[in-house]
């Protein structure tokens, strides 16, 4: 997920529990999503981190 995706999910995710009070429920709901996120984020920055190494070690 791109750095713009990431900022556009939060976002959204934030505005969703904006309007209204959140629940206890909603609490739940809305830290499993943050750790979904930046778990995603993680494994873009490892894939990225791994094609630069192997980039670098085919240029030699």
């Amino acid at each position: 997920m791109s750095d713009g995706g990431l900022s556009h999910a939060m976002v959204e995710l934030l505005l969703e529990f904006a309007g209204s009070a959140m629940k206890p429920d909603d609490t739940g709901k809305a830290l499993t999503r943050m750790e979904t996120l930046h778990a995603a984020t993680y494994k873009d920055l490892q894939q990225a981190r791994k094609r630069l190494a192997e980039r670098e070690a085919a240029d030699g």
